[in-house]
This record gives C-alpha cells, sequence and structure tokens, in this order.
C-alpha cells in the first residue's frame, strides 16, 4: 500500500522549489478573535469557503474532531486558523490552514432546522473519545444544548484566532503561506489549495470523478477518497498531459493551475466532453496496466524487485502509452515481454531512472522517461510512439 511518507519522498511531486513569489510579495495581515458561534455563522453565510464537498477528503477521526471541540469547551488554547480574503470576493475568504478544525465545527453545529445546513447533516458528529469531560461523550449539540447549557455557552463562546491575508498579489505566495505552515508536520497537498483557487465545474469534477474512480481506487489501494487529495492530483496531472493544454516547461505547479484555470474557464464551452473523453481513457489505460503488471503497476524496478510504492513520473508514462489504441493492445497481448522490458529500461538506463527518482520535474526529465519507454515499446511492437500533446517531441 501506498502511504504518506511514501509520497512526501516522491520527488516528482509538487513542492515549494516550483514557487517564484515576487520580491515585493506580501499581504494585509489582520488578527482577529472571532467566537465559535461567529465562525458558524461565516461558515454558514458563505464567508468561509468550506464546502460539503471536502466532507470527503476529511482526514480527521471522529475522535480527533471531537477532542477539538473538547478542548472548545474545556477554553483549552487551539492553533489559530489563516484564511486569505478572494481579491474577487471581498469579505470571502480562502481556508490555508485549519480546514480540518473548522470541518469538525460545521459538522458539530450542523442545524436540521437551519436548510443552509442541510448537506452536513449526514456527517453530523456526536462526541466520542473525550478525556476530560467526559459526560459530553455520546452528545450532540442539540443534546449538550438541552442538557449541558454551561458547557455549550462556553463552547459557542470559546475564542478562535484569525489570520487574515488581504491583498495578496500572487497565488505562489498563498502556496508559499500554505507550505511552510505545514513544514515539520504532515505534508498536505498543494491539490487541497488548488481546489480553493479555481473553484468552478471542473475542479469539482476533479473531487468527485477522482474520489469514486474504480480505476484510481485500485492503484492507490483505497476503498474511500484519499484524504490528501492524491487521487485528484493524479486524474489533473494526467489531463494537463493528455490534453496538452500548453507545454511542459519545466514548473509542475504552474503547469497544472495553468491546466486547472484554462478547463474552468472553457468548461461550458466544450471542455467538460473533451475532459470526460480523456479520463474515460485514463480509466482503460490503468485497467490495462493492472492486466500487464498486476499489482506492480507504476512502480520502480531496482535491485531485481519492484518498489512498495507508486511513482507520479512513471504513472505519466506507463498510463500515457496505454491510452494509445495499438500500443496498449499490443501490450495486453504480450504482458510477459512488456514487463520484460520495462525491467530490462530500469537496469540499464540510468538517465531514465534519474528522471524518474530524483531529477524528475525538469523539461528535459519529462521528455526523457516518455521517449525511453516508448522507444522501447515501439522497438519490440513495431507501433511507432506519440508523445502527449504537453511534450515537446524534440528539445532542439
Amino acid at each position: 500500500m501506498t502511504d504518506a511518507a511514501d509520497w512526501d519522498q516522491d520527488e516528482s511531486a509538487e513542492d515549494e522549489r516550483d514557487l517564484a513569489p515576487r520580491e515585493d510579495d506580501e499581504a494585509a495581515t489582520t488578527t482577529v478573535d472571532w467566537t465559535v458561534e461567529t465562525v458558524v455563522s461565516q461558515m454558514r453565510k458563505g464567508r468561509i469557503d468550506l464546502t460539503p464537498n471536502f466532507q470527503r477528503r476529511d482526514a480527521w477521526t471522529r475522535i480527533a474532531k471531537s477532542r477539538y471541540i473538547e478542548s472548545l469547551v474545556q477554553r483549552y488554547p487551539v492553533p489559530q486558523i489563516v484564511l486569505a480574503e478572494d481579491p474577487k470576493r471581498p469579505g470571502r475568504y480562502l481556508v490555508i490552514d485549519g480546514k480540518q478544525r473548522l470541518l469538525a465545527i460545521r459538522q458539530f453545529c450542523a442545524d436540521s432546522n437551519d436548510p443552509r445546513d442541510t448537506d452536513w447533516l449526514e456527517e453530523k458528529i456526536k462526541l466520542t473519545g473525550l478525556t476530560e469531560a467526559i459526560k459530553l461523550n455520546g452528545k450532540t449539540y442539540e443534546t449538550m444544548e438541552e442538557e449541558y447549557p454551561s458547557e455549550t455557552m462556553r463552547f459557542e463562546n470559546a475564542t478562535i484566532r484569525a489570520v487574515l491575508l488581504r491583498k495578496w498579489h500572487s497565488q505562489d505566495f498563498l502556496y508559499t503561506v500554505f507550505y511552510r505552515l505545514n513544514s515539520g508536520s504532515l505534508k498536505l497537498s498543494a491539490q487541497e489549495l488548488r481546489q480553493a483557487l479555481y473553484p468552478g465545474a471542473f475542479m469539482e469534477y476533479i473531487d468527485s470523478y477522482s474520489g469514486t474512480s474504480p480505476a484510481l481506487r485500485w492503484l492507490l489501494n483505497k476503498p474511500k477518497p484519499d484524504r490528501r487529495m492524491v487521487d485528484a492530483e493524479l486524474l489533473l496531472r494526467f489531463l494537463s498531459f493528455h490534453m496538452g493544454i500548453e507545454q511542459y516547461d519545466g514548473n509542475l505547479k504552474n503547469f497544472l493551475d495553468h491546466t486547472a484555470e484554462k478547463l474552468s474557464t472553457r468548461w461550458d464551452a466544450g471542455a467538460e466532453f473533451e475532459v470526460q473523453a480523456a479520463t474515460e481513457a485514463m480509466e482503460r489505460a490503468i485497467f490495462a496496466a493492472r492486466e500487464i503488471f498486476s499489482d506492480k503497476v507504476c512502480r520502480k524496478f531496482s535491485a531485481g524487485k519492484f518498489e512498495r510504492s507508486v511513482n507520479r513520473a512513471l504513472f505519466d508514462v506507463q498510463i500515457h502509452y496505454l491510452t494509445d489504441s495499438p500500443l496498449r493492445d499490443w501490450q495486453v497481448a504480450n504482458p510477459a515481454k512488456t514487463v520484460a522490458l520495462f525491467q530490462e529500461l530500469c537496469r540499464t538506463d540510468p538517465e531514465f531512472i534519474d528522471a524518474v527518482s530524483s531529477t524528475t520535474k525538469t523539461p528535459y526529465a519529462v521528455y526523457t522517461r516518455f521517449n525511453a519507454w516508448g522507444t522501447k515499446l515501439a522497438q519490440a511492437s513495431g507501433i511507432p510512439h506519440k508523445f502527449p500533446p504537453a511534450v515537446p517531441e524534440t528539445l532542439g
């Protein structure tokens, strides 16, 4: 199974090295102390962007959520949240840090009598695993309000400090803040922030489809949507190379951002159908890969065995050459030969290994890995290989 540590160590993932903040990049920063009651009101009014879809990417257990609620009841210090004002919608905020905490509050306070809370009722929290306010175990917000009014008042009046970022100049600034806030702890996927920066039907499709895709669930060995949105990132990554909205120039973050932005803009002008067709091609390719490689799909071969973790850079190339019908048919008809060719490539081509292991994001590395595997398949099958539209067929 692929775990968080494996993904964090994958050099072909996004990280802070992709960012290019301006020298004058800063924001007007305000610190406010909101009560829980105020935070709930802001979320209900849609001023804090915490959509119901995010529940599918819920990273906290019910015990973790309950203990956060307990901390607020007990007036324990809790971490601040960081919000960035949406420049297109003043007074509305994107969540940069603290989404899980806000989600816990939103689920606990969901009110069956408030139509704005309808989408949150299914995941409504009943407190569990409390160690201090033990009498509240098993209580919902309503039963706590009825049976323990003093604890309810302490909860509603508990203070949450919010840092508000206004007048920020670039999205790279927000990504920098995001990465720095998460350094030293479990690094979250930049895809989560991208979902907020490019709202709309396309990113909703990415979130919804990736979370239910049978192929991605099998590949990542996940029975549910990935908590860190690796499935959503892989789908966007595939679409970016496969559809070739623009040519890859070495900056992975910008490459994915620009694809998200342009497909969001073009969604109602035909992009929806192009994306659906491409996604179906990816599904077929992943299941074809399963026929050929079994559970070794998108894994590096080194020291005589396949590695445990899925490699994003290998995902790019193996899945691409399985979206090409003639090459897919040949590989499916010759699984043992295909696996042997891949093992030979890993053993004998150090440039290919470097392009999927350490230096993965330069244009040369991307060209190298697509060219190496494509050439290997073409030589064995006699079928010409084609680069994805986003990859230049020559580097000069």
